[in-house]
């Protein structure tokens, strides 16, 4: 499936949603590694990968947002050889179940450092952190990429120059808060235009806020570039319960907001953190009323 094709040509396509909600309805608890069960668990990783393609997205998202060598440290998941099959599973498990149904997004999140000045890790060691990844993501069958939940311009521009190094197509979204920026006060303008420049092939929002609140970002977004958008929205506002972050928005809720997305310009719409499969087929539903 030739996804840049065919929103380039006006089509609407629909992304997957969260792959931890999913694995911790499978048993991952809190603190696990969510990556290294594409080696202890692929059969699962494979059943949220159907369940989602199943319920008609377009675009599957590979279990591999944390996949980088500092994240993983943090894990106590160590060395660059584990680093490599973790990633290289984590496509080889998308692709098996997307066959030639959809297509897959590697998924590259941030690095769970803060760049300089404000923090010690370099620009340097960014770009080598996110290369490593994203070869190993390439070498399991990767031609895109998607950079998911950034907060800071500069670092997810570091991340999009690795992936142009590597050949890589990029979909390149930050996530907005309060006041429609990011925690670190970068604007949807500024993210739009800075990204596009760096050659994103798509630019958007994830995470952060619920389909409300991420509508007017899309919008500022478009009025700022001509490049398709894509949208990503949590389901609704997590408030916490027993100390835990719960989701509770409906997926027929998050559905009310598809026209509105289509509206602001978004080319593609999935979902993110507390979603399911529902979602998806919601937004699915939606869309087909558009159309």
């Amino acid at each position: 499936m030739d996804w840049l094709h065919e929103i380039l040509e006006g089509k609407l396509l629909v992304s997957d949603g969260a792959m931890g909600t999913m694995l911790q309805s499978m048993g991952l608890t809190a603190g696990q590694c969510p990556e290294s069960w594409n080696l202890n668990h692929p059969e699962k990783v494979q059943q949220v990968h159907r369940a989602y393609l199943e319920a008609g997205a377009q675009l599957l998202t590979t279990n591999s947002f944390g996949g980088n060598r500092l994240r993983l440290m943090a894990h106590n998941v160590n060395g660059h050889e584990l680093l490599k099959e973790i990633n290289r599973r984590a496509v080889e498990l998308a692709r098996e179940v997307a066959g030639d149904s959809a297509a897959v997004m590697a998924s590259v999140g941030p690095t769970g450092e803060l760049l300089e000045p404000l923090g010690d890790l370099s620009e340097e060691q960014a770009f080598e952190v996110f290369s490593e990844q994203m070869a190993a993501l390439q070498e399991g069958g990767a031609d895109t990429v998607i950079l998911e939940t950034f907060m800071a311009l500069e670092e997810i521009v570091v991340a999009l120059r690795a992936a142009k190094s590597l050949g890589l197509k990029a979909i390149a979204c930050m996530s907005f808060g309060a006041g429609e920026r990011t925690m670190m006060g970068v604007t949807p303008e500024q993210a739009a235009t800075t990204l596009m420049q760096e050659g994103a092939a798509v630019v958007g929002a994830n995470c952060s806020t619920g389909a409300q609140e991420m509508v007017p970002v899309i919008r500022r977004m478009r009025a700022a570039v001509p490049i398709p958008l894509i949208a990503q929205p949590n389901a609704g506002m997590p408030v916490l319960e027993e100390g835990k972050a719960v989701y509770t928005q409906k997926p027929e809720e998050m559905a009310e907001f598809v026209p509105q997305f289509v509206e602001a310009g978004a080319s593609i719409i999935g979902s993110c953190c507390g979603s399911t499969p529902e979602f998806t087929r919601a937004i699915v539903a939606a869309l087909n009323r558009l159309r």
